[in-house]
């Protein structure tokens, strides 16, 4: 889980797919659609040198829309986080854009990208004969033994 400071406030950020339903229902895209809608992320090719890896950058600070976008993914990401710890869900977008420090806005986007990353991660193990995916193991056990 990762955490972020606002407002003098450890907020932990949590993702799942209820938040992800959240995240369609609120900001009005998937979570794949956030590296535009939210981040504005964009990669740009060097045309001088092709083999050169692209150029990222991210354009959330001078959208008021992406701004506001990213004070709802992380008021839905937070209070899911909050949840899990047993802690009172009370983020607002607006107690989150108040408290938010400008000069930090892309902290605040990188940690929240990450929490999204680490979210949508598959639940792997290995063993001596390598992966093993821990969900279909689970059901496996859960069957009768000759089924």
């Amino acid at each position: 889980m990762t955490e972020i400071k606002i407002g003098g406030r450890v907020v932990p950020l949590s993702y799942s797919t209820y938040e992800m339903i959240e995240i369609q229902r609120q900001i009005g895209c998937t979570a794949f659609e956030l590296k535009d809608e939210v981040f504005g992320i964009k990669a740009e090719e060097d045309e001088n040198d092709p083999n050169a890896d692209p150029k990222i950058s991210i354009n959330v600070v001078s959208d008021p829309d992406r701004l506001e976008k990213m004070g709802r993914l992380i008021a839905i990401l937070g209070n899911a986080g909050l949840e899990e710890k047993g802690e009172k869900p009370d983020l607002t977008v607006k107690w989150i854009l108040r408290n938010m420090k400008p000069a930090l806005i892309l902290g605040y986007a990188i940690a929240t990208m990450a929490e999204i990353t680490e979210g949508n991660m598959m639940e792997v193990k290995t063993d001596e004969n390598g992966p093993v995916d821990e969900t279909l193991e689970a059901e496996q056990a859960k069957k009768p033994e000759g089924n």
